[in-house]
């Protein structure tokens, strides 16, 4: 794999702008840029390109080495990635259109618990429970009165 392959698979990635910048110091508005197609890797510093190969190196291959042989992901784990990444993007658009500095602060605090709620499986596990008693309460039939 290049190094360009590697970069293109850090953007498309589901880490944090926030989680790889605490990594290889990267500043998290390049990675968010280049999410957001605003910047090109093509672009990119030579030692920006080598810090992120270097994340890729050790945080990607690692999380597909984990992935691998895993269990396609349950349903919940699923509709929860598609509502945080629904509220991402609105608040994403909420701070590429202002200049407050507090909603560019809520996007990355968004992203990072995106990131952490996926990765904590005793988490997760909460979460369905939560998801499963509502299912059922919607399913109870309701009194007409």
């Amino acid at each position: 794999m290049d190094i360009k392959d590697k970069l293109q698979a850090i953007v498309d990635g589901n880490d944090s702008a926030y989680q790889i910048q605490q990594f290889t110091g990267v500043s998290s508005s390049i990675i968010i840029r280049l999410r957001n197609h605003l910047r090109s890797i093509d672009n990119l510093s030579l030692k920006t390109a080598e810090r992120l190969s270097e994340y890729y190196d050790y945080r990607m291959v690692s999380m597909e080495k984990m992935a691998f042989g895993q269990k396609q992901l349950p349903h919940f784990r699923h509709r929860l990635i598609n509502r945080l990444q629904q509220l991402y993007e609105v608040q994403q658009r909420k701070a590429e259109s202002s200049s407050m500095s507090d909603e560019t602060a809520l996007t990355v605090v968004i992203e990072q618990l995106f990131n952490d709620v996926l990765s904590d499986k005793v988490e997760l596990g909460r979460l369905d429970k939560v998801y499963q008693a509502q299912l059922n309460d919607n399913k109870k039939p309701t009194k007409l009165s």
